[in-house]
């Protein structure tokens, strides 16, 4: 038993020293975007599916791009929807897989239905290049209007990468 007690410290010892090297590289930063761009509706009865893209500027991944697929279930009883569907950010370092999750999209009223509010969240796990490690869980907040196809979204949280 004793001589297997120092081999076993080592080992421990060396995997202390790369979890540490790993968590050290790893970089946390607040994160803040805002995009804006067109939405493409495809309208199934009550299935809303949209394709996005759209372009604006983030914190440290620059001038980008963001482009998605989301699909809603809406019913004519109710001002809000809910959606969610996967995505992705490309910009200075690769792109960022994101997906939208826990989030709706609200009319403003019975007689102004293309006045949309959205909110929710975008979770963040992975990508290329300088993302390929990236994770966040960011909210954002932003508007679509159903008759133009125009949106703008603003996303903020905290990113790990």
């Amino acid at each position: 038993m004793r001589h297997l007690r120092a081999p076993v410290m080592l080992i421990l010892g060396l995997a202390l020293v790369a979890a540490l090297a790993a968590s050290a590289t790893a970089k946390t930063t607040k994160f803040t975007a805002t995009y804006s761009g067109k939405v493409t509706e495809k309208v199934n009865g009550q299935t809303v599916t949209a394709t996005t893209k759209g372009t604006g500027k983030g914190t440290l991944i620059g001038k980008s791009t963001v482009s998605g697929i989301v699909t809603a279930t809406t019913t004519s009883d109710q001002a809000c929807a809910p959606f969610g569907g996967p995505g992705s950010i490309v910009g200075t370092g690769g792109k960022m897989k994101v997906t939208v999750v826990n989030s709706r999209g609200c009319a403003a009223s019975q007689d102004a239905q293309n006045d949309i509010s959205v909110a929710g969240f975008v979770t963040v796990k992975g990508g290329t290049g300088k993302w390929k490690a990236a994770k966040a869980n960011l909210h954002f907040t932003g508007h679509y209007d159903r008759g133009s196809g125009a949106f703008t979204v603003k996303l903020t949280g905290t990113l790990k990468y």
